[in-house]
């Protein structure tokens, strides 16, 4: 094998997961940068300790003795209310990064009210304008988040300062005496409204720097390189990996990068990604996902890159609009039939047809185009690698959606299995509910093998033709026998579905404008080659541009 291409040991050895690129490198990041927050919080406690130490003379306003001695110890409680946050940081160190900013978020937010508090307390005629401002903008040069987190700091503290004056005013007599000698109650009001003014100052310019910091962060995410392409964010998950939407940093192309989720079972995850792809690049069927590219991360991780798509899947279609129109089903069916027509020609069975499995996009000006997608499952029926990984006893699939032989695993598997599942998806797209709804997976598992569907008219309120029912419901017989026994007999059969209106390229075009599900999303982002003088719309010559790292 040559040098540049792992082996399975290498792959799965390697010191960082399969996705460590991109999640755990962003939550290292911010670990480390909560540290260093921390840790400066400590360090600035010191100095000022330090320098009451070297201030004998220093004077309270107030000479209640319970005053001075909370600020005898409030010193030491902001330094351990930073060792704790150091404690936690480092007790839950695997944690996600909404917990890290909860630590940092309440560190802050505890801290600045102890220190408003001092002020208000020994110093009721100085804003704590110079220690919250600290402590602001400590928090958004630290950590990457958003601009509401300090807009939130400031709030509170601006809200205690207001309320601990006018605590203090109603409930303690030295207070009182003090603004008593400096121009009473005209005089705390000015400084009540001046104090909260510049905590609000401070706060809006806080969070101008947080909102400059934390676009930087995510303009450095979205640039992130993968090979060829450039990882622009994550736009959601398959069955083996991570999706994400990128864009091939020579030609611009919008492009979906899969990287591969890390596994317990690392070598066996390995082999199955491997044939997703290499099952996935054999199929040339236009309803099939295409796959462009395949790589590995600079952390040994296996990736591919596939054609992007804009749309929704069957799932998310019928969640979000009802059921849909016997005609659009039937127009949808013939499109995935005609996919795994393709895929069983060669002895590849999906295994995993689902809803979210059949994607709907636009090709070429063509609305209601279907996408079959994630052949992680897929298994070769000749294939004595794909058996070694796929063990006789396993159960694989979704529950909604499993042929009755595939329970069994003793039965020769093929395409029929597939057709089963598409019967489902049909169902599904009709009635807006599975063929069947017990609550538990062992409970839908038995129903596939045992009981009888209610057929697609009994449940769904349209009104659907005996011809297409009756396709469903062969689709659903419990032996492969009974049921269609090509995609292409399922096509054929669904051709001869009488509609006095048939789903055209028309009616679906005037659908998708209707609800406005496709944007420019892909065309959101500057294409440009990288490392080139040459202008937008300037001629490249074939060449010129340099090679991607």
């Amino acid at each position: 094998m040559p040098e540049h291409v792992p082996t399975v040991e290498r792959a799965i050895s390697g010191p960082f997961s399969t996705t460590a690129s991109f999640e755990d490198e962003q939550l290292e990041l911010l670990r480390e940068r909560c540290r260093l927050l921390f840790v400066t919080g400590l360090a600035i406690c010191g100095i000022a300790f330090v320098v009451n130490l070297l201030i004998p003379e220093y004077k309270l306003y107030l000479e209640s003795p319970l005053l001075r001695f909370k600020w005898a110890t409030s010193a030491a409680a902001h330094a351990a209310s930073f060792l704790v946050a150091l404690g936690l940081l480092y007790l839950f160190c695997r944690r996600s990064p909404k917990y890290l900013h909860a630590i940092a978020y309440a560190t802050m937010a505890f801290n600045i009210v102890l220190l408003t508090s001092g002020h208000v307390a020994f110093q009721p005629d100085k804003d704590p304008g110079l220690g919250v401002s600290l402590l602001l903008f400590l928090a958004a040069a630290f950590i990457p988040w958003r601009p509401s987190y300090q807009w939130a700091l400031a709030a509170m503290a601006a809200i205690w300062f207001l309320l601990l004056q006018g605590l203090l005013q109603a409930t303690l007599s030295e207070f009182q005496l003090f603004w008593a000698q400096r121009g009473g109650a005209e005089a705390a009001r000015a400084n009540v409204i001046w104090g909260v003014t510049a905590i609000a100052m401070l706060g809006g310019a806080s969070a101008m720097v947080s909102h400059t910091l934390y676009n930087l962060k995510k303009t450095a995410h979205r640039a992130k390189r993968l090979g060829k392409y450039l990882i622009h964010g994550e736009i959601g998950e398959g069955g083996m990996g991570q999706v994400y939407f990128a864009q091939h940093s020579l030609i611009c192309r919008p492009t979906a990068v899969k990287v591969m989720r890390p596994s317990e079972d690392g070598r066996t995850a390995l082999a199955r990604f491997e044939r997703e792809i290499r099952v996935s690049a054999t199929l040339t069927h236009p309803n099939t996902i295409t796959i462009y590219d395949v790589g590995w991360t600079p952390e040994r991780s296996l990736y591919y890159a596939m054609e992007y798509l804009e749309g929704l899947d069957l799932q998310q279609l019928v969640e979000k609009y009802g059921p849909l129109s016997p005609e659009r089903v039937v127009h949808i069916l013939k499109q995935a039939a005609g996919s795994l027509e393709e895929a069983h020609s060669r002895n590849i069975i999906h295994r995993d047809i689902k809803p979210s499995n059949i994607f709907l996009t636009r090709r070429g000006g063509i609305y209601d185009f279907v996408k079959v997608l994630d052949f992680g499952l897929a298994k070769q029926i000749k294939s004595d690698t794909a058996s070694a990984i796929t063990k006789t006893g396993m159960l694989f699939g979704t529950p909604r959606y499993l042929a009755p032989e595939t329970v069994y695993g003793t039965e020769k598997i093929d395409g029929r299995a597939d057709l089963y599942c598409l019967g489902g998806v049909a169902y599904w797209m009709l009635t807006a509910r599975p063929v069947f709804t017990s609550e538990t997976s062992v409970e839908v598992v038995i129903d596939h093998v045992k009981t009888i569907p209610d057929r697609p008219s009994e449940v769904s309120e349209l009104s659907i033709p005996a011809e297409l029912e009756d396709i469903v419901m062969r689709c659903l017989e419990k032996k492969p026998s009974d049921r269609y026994q090509t995609a292409r007999d399922l096509e054929s059969a669904l051709d001869a579905v009488p509609f006095s209106d048939s789903w055209n390229r028309s009616k679906a075009e005037d659908w998708w404008n209707l609800h406005g599900i496709i944007g420019d999303g892909a065309r959101d982002y500057d294409c440009y080659f990288p490392g080139s003088d040459f202008e937008a719309g300037e001629e490249v010559p074939l060449g010129t541009a340099e090679p991607a790292a």
